[in-house]
């Protein structure tokens, strides 16, 4: 999986590269402030996607003594560094944005053709991200996703940003162009560090998938009732401790085979939980 995950990450770096280098050139040659600014967030990006690499690197480490559930954490992590460093870049281009917005801009049409270009690239890299991460639910790809949407919007605006400019007498909208990237960038800066910190601070999952673990539980046949009930997420996986009452006339052993079902079953049932933790109390009630 790893493999696979590390793949779609190396197509986006190349394409980023690509991308970096025609957005900053053109944007200089074409006098275009937007393309420059939106260069320097494919900059960002290849920055962004070094990060993920080294997270999952880390992150696909095997439990050891000193971290006995895991390093994918570390995944998270760098996810919510990430988007601090969304939320700096986007305060730096409005500042510059806004002391720039006095100079008149001539920009050269062929600008317009590469903000296009860079649309059509960042929706095949959107693409290919979403489809990694639909298949392998992987965190990292899933921030790498917010911040290629924001890309195309971000290119977007530089695109009409740059159309407007060339074909009307407003002469400074390549620079709001820019703001609105710049405001692009802070939105999916919000995204991924609330997502981030839900995972570190272990969040519980939806009420819905609650709700269904539930209910499977209360149809294993020998659960009287569920006491207690505690879930967690853990990246993309989940962790549940689930008390269950029973008869309290079963015996030590029959009371753990069924404790010992309703594990094996809830973690074969919904494959998101990585660990189900049963405790088992007699049921008091006649």
């Amino acid at each position: 999986m790893n493999k696979t995950v590390k793949k779609v990450l190396y197509v986006g770096l190349i394409l980023n590269i690509v991308l970096t280098i025609i957005k900053l050139v053109f944007g200089f040659l074409g006098r275009s402030f937007s393309l420059k600014v939106d260069g320097v967030n494919s900059l960002i990006d290849i920055l962004i996607s070094l990060m993920l690499l080294f997270s999952i690197k880390i992150a696909s480490k095997k439990p050891d003594s000193d971290h006995p559930y895991g390093h994918e954490k570390y995944e998270v992590i760098v996810s919510l560094i990430l988007g601090l460093f969304l939320l700096l870049t986007s305060f730096i281009i409005v500042y510059t944005s806004i002391q720039s917005l006095n100079v008149a801009l001539e920009i050269k049409k062929y600008s317009l053709i590469v903000a296009g270009v860079s649309v059509l690239l960042k929706a095949i890299i959107l693409t290919v991200n979403v489809w990694g991460y639909k298949k392998y639910q992987q965190v990292s790809l899933k921030a790498d996703a917010y911040n290629h949407l924001g890309d195309i919007l971000a290119s977007g605006a530089s695109f009409f940003g740059i159309l407007i400019t060339i074909y009307t007498k407003f002469k400074y909208f390549d620079y709001l162009a820019s703001i609105v990237i710049a405001l692009i960038i802070f939105v999916n800066g919000i995204k991924i560090i609330k997502e981030s910190i839900s995972y570190l601070v272990d969040e519980s999952p939806s009420k819905t998938f609650n709700d269904k673990v539930r209910n499977y539980i209360r149809s294993i046949e020998g659960v009287i009732n569920i006491d207690d009930y505690k879930s967690r997420l853990h990246v993309n996986k989940v962790y549940i401790d689930v008390e269950i009452s029973v008869k309290k006339d079963l015996s030590l052993i029959k009371a753990h085979e069924i404790a010992e079902d309703v594990h094996k079953k809830v973690e074969k049932e919904f494959p998101t939980v990585i660990h189900c933790m049963v405790h088992v109390n007699p049921c008091l009630k006649d």
